[in-house]
């Protein structure tokens, strides 16, 4: 099993390897002790984040194959597996890699309808495995409620997308010359507000389903839509702003919301890997029993 190898804990190292080598590459730069790499800064950046989705497809794929006889769990856990799926192409399209056979396409508006081309699919494969997750819990009819808070919250993540409009100008693609990437970008906008509200009810059923590894794992898939939608509107709103402390953050914060799908997706896998040592433990002992009987 990958999950049995890929655990919570490898997870989380790699985010902060990650964080930590671009830091190594970045931070000498800005304080001028060498010379800009920039090629190598941003594979750092690009290549950790594609790990970190790389993985998230893989235990997602895993997580999805137990549930062959529950659909909803099963299309949950492979829609999830196809954000991460697609958001690998987002990451190449970000980086350099298509700079090395298209001339100029750091700068040129054809890499934000690249990127946004991604985004879209990416983010409505999450919506659809958001909305599935909730609706196969909803199903099991353990009487979860949604209270006024998260409507409150609900009510936020509404603020946030009026926000995003409000501060359109400062979007990415507000002045690409393709109609095409303005219009994919405020519909990747809609779909993460809406993929924001729903997590609030899988939040919800999280915490009323008390501790343990499943509800970890919602609130990490919570945490992943809520970051995004917060990052985004962060960007757009402190665009006029320059200097290294927004950058920094920005860029190390995306970053590391990169490596939360194959965290929940890790928290998840443990529920198997822990009920299969358990199963062996159990095997062991009757077979030892057996062996003392017959002896």
């Amino acid at each position: 099993m990958i999950a049995s190898r890929i655990t919570p804990r490898v997870v989380i190292f790699g985010l902060v390897a990650q964080l930590a080598l671009w830091l190594a590459m970045t931070l000498p730069t800005s304080l001028g002790l060498m010379p800009r790499y920039y090629l190598t800064s941003w594979f750092f950046r690009t290549g950790g984040s594609c790990i970190g989705f790389a993985l998230a497809l893989a235990l997602n794929l895993e997580v999805a194959a137990e549930y062959r006889n529950t659909r909803w769990l099963r299309v949950a856990w492979l829609a999830l597996a196809a954000n991460a799926g697609i958001s690998i192409f987002r990451m190449i399209f970000e980086g350099p890699l298509p700079g090395l056979v298209l001339e100029n396409y750091s700068t040129s508006p054809l890499r934000g309808l690249l990127q946004h081309l991604a985004i879209v699919p990416a983010n409505l494969a999450l919506l659809v495995g958001v909305i599935a997750m909730c609706q196969a819990y909803h199903q099991v009819g353990l009487g979860f409620e949604i209270e006024r808070r998260d409507y409150a919250v609900m009510i936020g993540i509404a603020a946030v997308l009026t926000g995003l409009m409000t501060f359109r100008e400062g979007l990415t693609e507000a002045q690409s010359p393709y109609l095409t990437s303005r219009y994919l970008q405020q519909s990747g906008l809609v779909l993460l507000a809406l993929v924001s509200a729903v997590s609030v009810v899988l939040h919800r059923m999280a915490m009323q389903m008390g501790g343990g590894r499943l509800a970890l794992a919602l609130r990490v898939l919570t945490l992943y839509a809520l970051s995004r939608s917060v990052l985004v509107l962060l960007g757009a709103v402190t665009m006029p702003l320059t200097g290294p402390v927004r950058s920094y953050f920005l860029v190390l914060a995306w970053q590391a919301v990169a490596w939360l799908p194959a965290l929940a997706a890790a928290y998840r896998a443990q529920l198997t890997v822990n009920a299969a040592k358990e199963l062996a433990r159990l095997e062991q002992g009757r077979m030892a029993q057996a062996a003392a009987v017959a002896s």
